[in-house]
C-alpha cells in the first residue's frame, strides 16, 4: 500500500493507469526488456520504493497493460451491446471500436506482444480470462444475429474468435491495401459473406 493516507481501490487503479502512461515513451524508445525499474520510476517521477507500491515487477507492468486494454475494450463493447439496434450493427460498431483501440496503441502493442508470451502462466491466465469475457460478449451478439435471422447458424464462439483474429492483418500488416478503416470494411464483408460469388 502507498505510504501515508491509504488510497481506495479506485484511486490506486487511477494511479497505476497514470504511472503506466507516463512510462510508455521509455518502453517505445528503449524496449521493455532494456528498461530497468529505476528508469521506469524516474520516468514516472517516483522513487523506486514508491513504484513498488504499485508494480512489484516489470511483469506486473506488462500484465497491467494487457488487462487494462482488454478491460477498456470490453467496457466499450458492453455499452455498444446495450444499444437498441440490430445485433449485426452493434457487432460492426464494436469491431470499429476494436480497430480504433489497436490503432491508438499500435507501436506499443507491437513492442509488448512478444513480451507477453514470456509472462508466467498465472499472468497469462489472467489475460486469457479477460479475453474470454470479450469473446463471450461477441459470441452473444452473434447468437442474437442468428436468432434474428441476420446470420446463418454457425458455432458462435468460433465465429467470435475468428472475428477477433481478423484484426491483426488489418492493423499490423506491412502491405496495406487501403486505410485501416477500408480494410476493416472489406475484411468484415469477406468474413460475413465469404468468397463465393
Amino acid at each position: 500500500m502507498p505510504k501515508g493516507i491509504p488510497l481506495t481501490e479506485d484511486e490506486q487503479a487511477k494511479r497505476r493507469h497514470e504511472i503506466f502512461h507516463q512510462v510508455v515513451a521509455i518502453f517505445l524508445k528503449k524496449g521493455f526488456q532494456e528498461t530497468s525499474m529505476r528508469e521506469i520510476a524516474e520516468a514516472a517521477g517516483l522513487g523506486k520504493s514508491t513504484l513498488y507500491d504499485y508494480f512489484k515487477t516489470k511483469d506486473d507492468i506488462l500484465l497491467y497493460f494487457f488487462e487494462d486494454q482488454i478491460r477498456d475494450l470490453t467496457e466499450i463493447a458492453q455499452k455498444i451491446a446495450l444499444r437498441n439496434i440490430p445485433a449485426n450493427e452493434r457487432l460492426h460498431q464494436i469491431m470499429e471500436a476494436h480497430l480504433n483501440l489497436l490503432q491508438a496503441n499500435k507501436s506499443l502493442f507491437l513492442k509488448l506482444m512478444m513480451e507477453a508470451q514470456r509472462l508466467k502462466l498465472d499472468s497469462q491466465k489472467k489475460i486469457q480470462m479477460n479475453r474470454h469475457a470479450y469473446q463471450d460478449l461477441l459470441r452473444g451478439l452473434i447468437e442474437e444475429g442468428i436468432r434474428e435471422g441476420v446470420y446463418r447458424k454457425v458455432d458462435p464462439l468460433l465465429a467470435a474468435r475468428m472475428l477477433i483474429n481478423i484484426m491483426t492483418p488489418v492493423v499490423f500488416t506491412s502491405r496495406p491495401t487501403g486505410s485501416p478503416q477500408e480494410m476493416l470494411e472489406e475484411t468484415m464483408d469477406i468474413f460475413l459473406k465469404g468468397l463465393q460469388a
